[in-house]
């Protein structure tokens, strides 16, 4: 086995030589210059809640809104179509509401998402029996909306 020695001095000779000192001085200015002005930007764990606060109001409120939008009575239609059918009502309603976090939009921007599943209901009636009928549509729909402050 060889001296401790001998091993150090192989090793000294594959580190590569150290920068003079003005040289690095002129790579830290360079890379201080490139960083910009120091901008320190806190948020606290209070602005954090109150702006989670606001978006689960905002969407609290969304779900209670639409729901009474699609409770309010609505007109009796007659529209006869001319296969014999005419629609008596129609209505939609939310089933459930899931956050699907922050999504980017088509134009870079932030946007919070929120995936809602819907029916659309029909009443249509048969003029020839008298038949009404019952035609669900069940979709999903993204709600993006854009997120103005962080």
């Amino acid at each position: 086995m060889q001296a401790p020695d001998p091993i150090e001095t192989i090793m000294a000779r594959l580190m590569p030589p150290a920068l003079s000192e003005e040289c690095q001085f002129e790579i830290e200015t360079l890379i201080d210059d490139l960083a910009g002005p120091e901008n320190v930007v806190g948020i606290s764990w209070l602005t954090r809640c109150v702006i989670g606060g606001g978006i689960a109001a905002a969407i609290g409120a969304l779900c209670a809104v639409i729901p009474m939008i699609n409770d309010a009575p609505q007109p009796q239609l007659a529209v006869t179509s001319p296969s014999g059918f005419s629609l008596v009502s129609e209505s939609d309603r939310i089933e459930s509401v899931t956050d699907e976090g922050w999504q980017e939009g088509a134009d870079g921007s932030a946007m919070h998402a929120v995936r809602l599943r819907t029916i659309g209901e029909d009443n249509v009636r048969d003029e020839e029996s008298g038949m009404v009928v019952l035609i669900t549509e069940p979709r999903e729909e993204i709600l993006l909306m854009p997120i103005s402050a962080f």
